[in-house]
Order: structure tokens, then C-alpha cells, then sequence
């Protein structure tokens, strides 16, 4: 399967890495601006013992090791990519 079918496609590549370090680590970004807006809200600090969004970024703990998984696949789609390019490129 050729995911990069042209090597205009390469574009994909950087915005591939970007979404999944934003996946990776959504809990502290989703956990960060909960916890910001209820302190805005309430006027009290939100950690972990008082507030639902101190515990969110634990996720992390689950979402790390499956964005490095999931880059590291990435980056072997995009290398056997990039070799059947450079493959079609010289039969053609």
C-alpha cells in the first residue's frame, strides 16, 4: 500500500507528525484549559484533589507510549513510501 503516491504528497508527512504529537498529548492540553477555565470560573486552584481536570493529563500514561507506536509506524509507511517512489522513478 502507497500511502505517498507522488512526492508532492510529502506534505502529509510533517502534518502526519504534528496531529499525532497533538494526540499524544491531548490529555495535558484538554486537562490544562479545564483546569484554566474552572479557575477563571470558581477562583479557586484546580489540582488533582479538588478538581475533575487535575486527573485528565494521567491519561498520558496511555497516550504517550501509543503516539511513540503510532510514529514510529508512521515514519516505516513513510520510508518504504519513499523507497517505491524512488523505485517507479527509476523504472519510468
Amino acid at each position: 500500500m502507497i500511502y505517498f503516491k507522488r512526492k508532492k504528497d510529502f506534505i502529509k508527512f510533517p502534518i502526519g507528525i504534528i496531529l499525532i504529537f497533538i494526540i499524544a498529548l491531548s490529555p495535558f492540553i484538554i486537562g490544562y484549559i479545564g483546569a484554566t477555565i474552572t479557575n477563571l470560573i470558581t477562583n479557586e486552584s484546580c489540582n488533582e484533589s479538588n478538581c475533575f481536570w487535575g486527573v485528565i493529563p494521567w491519561f498520558l500514561f496511555i497516550t504517550i507510549p501509543l503516539g511513540i507506536l503510532l510514529f514510529i509506524f508512521f515514519i516505516v509507511i513513510t520510508i518504504i513510501d519513499l523507497i517505491k517512489l524512488k523505485k517507479n522513478s527509476l523504472q519510468t
